[in-house]
Parts: C-alpha cells; structure tokens; sequence
C-alpha cells in the first residue's frame, strides 16, 4: 500500500506562483503592447516581412560612398576635428601667447580640462565616451602636459567633489532645475601639485566649461533663483560669469606668472552659451588676470578637441568667427527682461495651467523685435555717433567685448580690389585677399554686409531696419605669406527686403541708398559705412571706436518703394500677413498693448522690465486643449478606405507629389493604418501592409546620429551647432551632411531630428549647443549646406523647432507673443534657406504656441508658410507629445501637422479612433499620409523595394516570446492545479483509511 505522504504544500505554492506569474505576464503584454512601438524601435523588432517579387532591377537608391564602417569612422573622425580647427575663434593673443613653441610643456587648469563639453544634454546628447581628451590632443602635436596636476584633477576625491552639476532630467521649469553649478575645485585643492608647476611653465592652460541641454535655460541670477545655482557665485546666481573659484584660480596663475613660475596664460572657452567676457579686459573688471591669450572653441564633438590641439600647436591656423556678440554684461542684451517666461497675473481666474505637461498661462514677448544680438548692439552704436535724437546714453565699447563675426588670427590679411556689379536679380562683391604676415599660413573670412535705408516710411509703418545685416560670406584657401587670393561673393538681391506688416503687408524694397561693405566682423562693417558717410574718430568726439575704411564701401541707390518685386514667393505664392494672431497688438485675443522696441525711440523704448500682459475670457477659450467641434464633420465625402488597387508604395518612387496615381494608392490604405501611423511616431514611420510601406527608422541629432534609442554602429558626434556656422565655410558643412548621411544610412534610419533651427536670442538658452547662431542669414546658409549633404544620402531632415522654441522654460505650451516683421526677418528665416536653398524635407514643431494657438495647430504657419510659400512637401512631426493635451490631434491634423512624435496610445490614437466616422477628419489623415509616404518613397527606406515587392505582418519577436512565455506559464499553471488535485485527492484517501484514533 502506497503511503507516501501527499505534497499538497508544495503544489499549493507552485499553483498560486505559476498563476500569478502567468497573470503577471498577460498584464505586462497589455502593457508592452501598449508601448509596442517603441518597443519595437528600440529593439530593432521587425512587424513584417517582405515578399519579393521578380525583378532584377538595381534597387539600391542610395548608395554608401565608403567601402567599410572603418573606413567611414576614421574619415569622419578627422573631419570633426577639421571643423573645429575651423570654427574655433581666437578672441586675443597678446605677447605672440600662441601657438605654443614646439615641445613645449604646459599645465592644464580647471574641472574643464579633464572634463570639456563634447555636447549638450537631452534628445541631442550624444555618447563621446571614448573621445579624446585635451591632453591627449596635445600630447599628438608634442605638446608636453604636466601629469602630476593632471591626475589629481582626476582623482576620485577631486571628481566627486568638484566636477560641475547640471540637470539630471528635462523639466521644463527653470525653478526646478537648481541642479546648475560650476563647482570649480578651490585653488587650496591643487596645493600637492604646485611643485610641479615649475617644470610645466610654459603656458598655464586654462579651461572654462558650461554646460546647456534640454529643458533647462541657464539662470542669470534675475529670475528669482537664489545662489544654489553656482558653487561660490559670490551670490550672483548668473550661470555665465565665473564663479570666485574661478576668479581665485586666475588670480593665482598671474602672480605665479609675476614670479616666473608660468610663461604665458592662455584660456579656452569651452561653451556654446556666451561667458560674460569681463574678465578679458582689466578696464572693465578692474582686475588684470595676466591672461595672455583666449579662444573660444564651443562644444567640441567626438574628436574636435583634436582640432584644439592643432590650433595651440600652430599647426593650424585660426580661422573661425563668433557667431554670437560677446558681451562684457550678458544682462546688457535687451531680450534679457522677457527671456524667462512669466505667468499672465489673473492665470487662475481662468483656471490656466501655468507648470505641468500642458502649459496655459505663462508666456513670452519678443519685444526686442528685430533687433537680436548684433542688430542691436550695432544699430544703437551707428545712431550714438551720429548723433540721432533718441540715441540715449549707449557706449558700444563698454558694452561689447567681441562682435559678431570677430575671429584674430596667428597672420594678418589685408583687402583690396573691392567692387561690386550689379545683375536683375542680384550684386556680385568681388576683392583680392592677402596675407600680409610673414610667418604663418592662414585661412581668412570674409564677410560682407549690407545697410538699408531707415526712411520716413519705415517711421510711420513701423517698420524697424538694422545699422548692418550678414547678407554673403565667403572662405579662402590657405594663403601662404605674401600670397593673395580673389574672392567673389554673390548677393540676392532679395536679401535687401524688409517686412512691411502695418501697411504694405507684405515684403518691401524701401526706396533710398543702400550700402554695402567687405568687413572682418559686424562691428567692422558699420565702421566702414559710416567711414562712407564721412564720419570719423576725430569727428565723433571719440563716439565711433575706430575709422572705417570707405573703400571697401558701395552704394546702391533704388529710386522708388517697390511693393510687388518681393510680394510673392519663388512659387508665385502672394505673401501676405499670416502671423498678425501672434502680435499682441493685433491679436483677437487681446491680452494687452506692447511697446515694440525701435530704433526712432531707442530711450523710450529698450525695456526695461518684462512686458505685462492679462489673460482674458477670449484668450482662455482660445487655450482650450481641443478648438475642433465637429460642424466640418460632412463636409466633405468619406474617403475611399482599403481598396483592393494593387499598387505598392515602390511604384510611386519618381512620381511627384500632384501625379494622380497618388489617389489610387492613398485609397487602399485602412483607416488602422493611418491611425497607427499618424499617432504613434516616435522614432518611427509604421508600416502599411496594404500599400507594402516598409517601416522606417527616425532619430535625433543636432550633432550628428545619435542613436541614443536603438544603439548600433559608431556615428560620428560633430561640434555643436554654433561651431559649425563659426567655420563660415559652407563646402566644409555640407561634406559634414553627408557623412551625417552615411551614418543614418550605415545603421538603417531613413529620417533625422535635425538641424536645430532655432535662435541664440540670449546666452542662457539651454539649447544653444542645437543652435547655430544669433544671427539667421549665416544660420540659414550653413544649415542649407547641411541639409543638402544628409539629405543626398536618402535621409529626410526634419527641421527643428519651427518656430520660436528659442528657450526651454514652460517650454510646453508657452504663449510666444511678437509682431510678424520679427517673426519673418529673424526666427523663421533659418527654416525659409533651409527648405528653399537647402530642400530640407520636413518639420518638428515646437513645443510652443504662436499667441494663443500650438505650432503644431497653427495652419498659417503650416500650410500657409512652409506649404504653399515655400512649398515643402514632407511631414510636419510634432516635439514629443505623449502625454501633451494641447498638442491636440485633430486640431493639428486640420492645421497640417501630420504625424505625432508619440510612443504611447493613451491619448492621441484613442481619441482618434472618435473620429473613424467624421469624414472631414479622416480627409485631413489621408493628407497627412500623402505627405508621409511622399517623404519616405523618396528617401533610402526604398533601398532594396521593387514595385513588384510586397509586405506581410509578422508578429515582432518580443510578442512572439510574450505570448510562448505566457503558453508555457499557462501550462505551467494548468500541470500545477492538477497535481494539486492529486494530492488533495490523495490525502482525503489517507484520511478515510486512515484507524480510528482510540478515544478512550
């Protein structure tokens, strides 16, 4: 008899384990399931296969132009090295400071020189783990560096104790983000290693880093942050000035300097957010800090700190030039009072959201107009010397340290031959180039820029016309001492137009002379104007800085206001106002009256506190997440969904967007596919089994191919934005598109978030690394340069933020408030070069709203700007819009937006799914896929597809191994209960056989 002892226990615990495992795993696949898009993006998880058909066509589009990834990572490692020899400036090399003499030995100061800035943080960060240090840049141009200084700055101790904070997480709010410090180690932390200065005397090397990334502007100390904000800050909280550690270490190295110890101080500025330059100048800090030489050298990329090492060395030359104006008081820039945001008074009277995923009631005013960086600091400085009504108490030499396009070099050049032709359509600037040194080498940037008349006209319409504007630049080759090259520079004469929206409505060319001049940087240039207005040094009572040189000065007169030349675009669009609901003064919302700044009134019009403005009931109604109700619902017909027409997407490659075999294939697509498509692109273009449209891969960066989502092979990480425009060198920047290009193409992406098109309208824009320039010509013709050289790889470029994500704070959902000649000459004209000269495909909005409306909802900006003035024909993308209410579907769909860069369902593809019956809004998602698929037939996603190819849907490997896992726990649990049975069966028989327990 079997009297073996029933394991009820044990099965118990096996059954009650097993089924809550299996229950487990069926809740955590409604889960993934949920997020199976970016699931299958970060897993690299196929959803279908491709069934071929018979062709023996080439289908390989876009080809890879190097023959192994070894090859391409050492290509692009020298070419990242090449464009920040090339963008780097040299600010100031007193006493012949630099290059530094062969072998010579240096010591390297500051956190920064053991830890640079390779690039900012967030979407556009990049991994430079493996990147080389400045000491090893050094040391490859034999440069001795002193280790026993070196190591203790990288000792543990030193590197948990002193190493610079920055924000952790993107948060949206500059309150939050109190993580920002220097943190620069005292100069007491370096005393075991002062013995060793002596030997490594040569230069004292020093390294000033700041760090920006996303969701966190720099704080400047007047936006109620308190003295957290930096280590040491001598209670000032601005991020951009140097913090007394700093200060003590420069005191320091100039008496060790006094006493012999150190031949020569030389500084790096290694940031892309402008330092306040004070401390350059002992006449306006007060203090001479003994520095000999400083060069501002940005973000440096993966192996830009290489270029560095050229530069100090002399083995290359400095050529690059500020694209920002560097100022002695960064507060001294108008745009200051209205860069952080504030909250309308009576927000929650109307119960607006002022923090949070779905910001209402904080908002921005451009009130600085035009007048952005240079524009300002040189039209202020024109009117002072000639002694305009208005011009107020303004000196330009104790306000700006280095102007815009200021770049010294180890030569000098001098310019000759200037002349200028004139065409229908255009000015050619042509002069000769010379390098007058005799020692070293050189690259030389010339630049030219142009004055338009400021007329009684623009007076009355207020129209606002800066002293000099960037219109043409050019690079030369390498002069030898002595040699000279010609340079030809040609100007649209489009370049000339002003925005007119209080009259004319539309672009004008004021009547009145024009001049134009061949200048070394913008402050240059309005010398040399005025120089050809007759006004001189001696003239001015010391009010003009410097003479200018007339003879690289031509005037050109147009005899009568012209309307109509420029009143339409290349496409033969009429432009007309399209932004007048972003201009306060305009708007129907009407949140108040503002005093734009102007030039006519420079005294009474510079602000001097952030412009107030009031909510009210329109306005509230107009921040309401959904504006849609419905009434256009049947309007139009239903479209056509899921025909059975037998065309791929592969068929439409060559095809234009109007040809009308678009329609045939746009009907066989079911309205699950465009949804799925339109509502969950994050990282992504769904795939389309119905038209055989191959899934596509998206990611970031500013600085080159992050991949930061998915992994995979090396892609190279460039210098930040602003180094690439400093290099002022348009075929360097588009050999950087393509090898941008090749990296998407080598890892599988067919789409790019990138370039970053937004302005430097202050140094403590968190973003600024993703940024080219305060100025958007030089922005806008670089950016075009490199966008044509991705896009020649197959790769669509979305654009982003259009526009006026130009801060981070209360970043979504901010109401961005200014007048539409701002919005045209300044902040949408990066876009305007980059689509129009550069074919830039698509676009990401902005986080942020123009007046009261999204960017991705405002359907002037969307169809009436990019589509039908500048005829783009890609995809609009959203910023990330997961959890975001105000980036509503169906009003961004209506206004033009066509897929939202989300990865979860909970909010836009389950609110879509409300709107299978409406026609009008299925009309407007059969848009947007027209202009989706038009993007990716044209792009290297098509590699490999035949018209003849067709698609099948497979279940991706991760749901594959969810559903096994759930099977076997399932039978796990099934073979578990049983046994439990079993035993329960079998110890109620060893119960009943059990002998009666005796109870006497």
């Amino acid at each position: 008899m079997n009297t073996k002892k029933p394991k009820v226990r044990l099965w118990s615990v096996l059954t009650a384990l097993t089924a809550i495992l299996t229950i487990a795993a069926i809740v955590g696949n409604m889960i993934a399931n949920q997020y199976a898009t970016t699931l299958n993006v970060a897993l690299n998880a196929s959803t279908y296969k491709i069934i071929k058909g018979n062709t023996t066509e080439d289908t390989e589009y876009f080809k890879a132009g190097f023959a192994s990834d070894e090859e391409r990572e050492a290509y692009e490692a020298e070419l990242c090295a090449t464009v920040e020899a090339e963008g780097a400036a040299l600010l100031k090399n007193d006493n012949a400071a630099l290059p530094l003499a062969d072998s010579a030995k240096v010591s390297l100061f500051g956190h920064g020189s053991v830890d640079l800035m390779y690039g900012g943080t967030g979407s556009g960060s990049v991994d430079t783990s493996k990147a080389p240090n400045l000491k090893e840049a050094l040391e490859a141009q034999g440069i001795q560096v002193n280790q026993t200084l070196w190591d203790l700055y990288k000792s543990d101790s030193m590197m948990k104790n002193y190493s610079r904070i920055t924000p952790a997480s993107i948060s949206d709010t500059l309150e939050a983000n109190t993580q920002y410090a220097v943190n620069e180690a005292p100069w007491s932390a370096l005393s075991s290693a002062e013995s060793s200065f002596a030997e490594y005397g040569d230069a004292a090397i020093v390294v000033f880093s700041r760090s920006g990334g996303e969701g966190a502007d720099l704080p400047s100390g007047t936006n109620g942050t308190n003295d957290s904000w930096i280590s040491g800050s001598e209670g000032s909280g601005n991020y951009l000035e140097l913090s007394a550690e700093e200060i003590e270490l420069l005191k320091n190295l100039k008496a060790l300097k006094d006493n012999g110890t150190f031949k020569s101080i030389v500084v790096l500025i290694n940031s892309s957010n402008a330092l306040e330059m004070d401390f350059l100048n002992p006449a306006i800090c007060g203090e001479d800090y003994g520095i000999d030489a400083a060069m501002w050298i940005g973000d440096v990329g993966q192996t830009g700190i290489n270029g560095v090492g050229q530069l100090l060395a002399g083995t290359v030359t400095p050529s690059g030039s500020l694209v920002d104006t560097y100022l002695y008081d960064n507060l001294a820039n108008p745009a200051m009072y209205n860069f952080y945001t504030q909250a309308y008074p009576n927000a929650a009277e109307y119960n607006l959201l002022t923090e949070g995923a779905d910001v209402q009631g904080m908002y921005s005013v451009y009130q600085e107009g035009i007048y952005l960086g240079y524009r300002y600091f040189e039209t202020r400085y024109e009117d002072v010397v000639m002694g305009t009504a208005k011009a107020g108490d303004y000196d330009w030499a104790t306000t700006v340290a280095y102007p815009f396009g200021y770049g010294d070099s180890y030569t000098t050049f001098a310019y000759s031959n200037f002349n200028v032709t004139e065409s229908d359509d255009a000015f050619t600037v042509t002069l000769k180039v010379t390098n007058t040194g005799k020692t070293y080498s050189g690259k030389e940037t010339v630049q030219v820029y142009f004055q338009s008349p400021y007329t009684d006209y623009d007076k009355a319409n207020g129209i606002e016309k800066a002293a000099a504007e960037l219109c043409g630049f050019a690079k030369t080759d390498v002069l030898a001492p002595g040699a000279s090259e010609d340079v030809t520079i040609t100007v649209k004469k489009s370049e000339l137009r002003t925005y007119d929206a209080n009259n004319a409505k539309t672009y004008i060319l004021d009547a009145g002379d024009y001049y134009f001049t061949a200048a070394t940087d913008s402050h240059n240039a309005v010398n040399n104007i005025l120089a050809a207005k007759g006004y001189t040094v001696a003239g001015t009572n010391g009010r003009m800085t410097e003479d200018g040189d007339a003879s690289l000065v031509w005037k050109w007169t147009n005899e009568a206001l012209d309307a109509t030349t420029y009143a339409a675009s290349a496409n033969g669009t009429a432009i007309t106002n399209l932004f007048d609901e972003s201009d306060p003064n305009k708007s129907s919302d009407a949140p108040g009256s503002v005093t734009w700044m102007s030039r006519s009134d420079w005294t009474g019009t510079v602000p001097t506190q952030p412009a107030a403005l009031t909510a009210n009931e329109t306005l509230a109604a107009d921040l309401a997440f959904t504006q849609y109700d419905g009434t256009e619902a049947d309007s139009v017909e239903m479209p056509t969904l899921g025909a059975k027409n037998g065309l791929t997407l592969a068929s439409m490659i060559g095809k234009g967007f109007d040809d009308p075999q678009w329609e045939t294939l746009l009907d066989q697509l079911t309205f699950d596919e465009m949804v799925n498509t339109i509502t969950l692109g994050f990282h992504n273009t769904a795939a389309a089994a119905s038209i055989g449209k191959t899934a596509t891969k998206d990611e970031n960066g500013p600085q080159g191919l992050t991949a930061a989502l998915t992994g995979g092979a090396s892609a190279m990480c460039y210098t930040s934005e602003d180094v690439m425009a400093a290099t002022f060198n348009v075929d360097l920047i588009n050999e950087v598109g393509k090898c941008i290009g090749e990296d998407c193409l080598a890892m599988g992406y067919s789409g790019l978030y990138g370039p970053g098109i937004n302005m430097h309208r202050t140094a403590y824009s968190g973003r600024n690394f993703e940024y080219y320039a305060e100025d958007p010509f030089v922005a806008g013709t670089i950016c075009a340069a490199e966008v044509q050289g991705i896009q020649s790889k197959g790769v669509y470029v979305y654009l982003k933020h259009v526009a006026l994500n130009d801060s981070e704070t209360s970043r979504r959902g901010v109401n961005t408030w200014l007048n539409e000649q701002t919005a045209r000459e300044i902040y949408l004209e990066v876009a305007d070069k980059a689509i129009t000269d550069g074919g830039a495909w698509c676009v990401m909005t902005g986080f942020n709203r123009w007046g009261a409306t999204w960017c991705g909802a405002n359907s002037n900006l969307l169809n009436g700007f990019l589509r039908e003035e500048l005829g783009m024909r890609g995809m609009c993308i959203t910023d990330f819009s997961g959890s975001s209410q105000y980036m509503d579907l169906v009003d961004g769909l209506i206004a033009g937006s066509d897929i939202w860069d989300s990865p979860m369902p909970k909010i836009h593809t389950t609110k879509a799914a409300n709107y299978e019956n409406d026609a009008y809004i299925v009309t407007q998602m059969r848009n947007a896929m027209h202009h989706i698929l038009y993007t990716v037939v044209n792009s290297n996603a098509m590699n490999g597809w035949s018209a003849s190819d067709t698609l099948k849907t497979v279940l991706p490997w991760w749901q594959t191994a969810i559903y096994a896992l759930i099977a076997v726990l399932a039978v796990l649990t099934v073979l578990c209960a049983w046994q439990l049975s079993k035993a329960l069966k079998r110890k109620k028989e060893l119960a009943d056989t059990a002998p009666a327990v005796d109870q006497k």
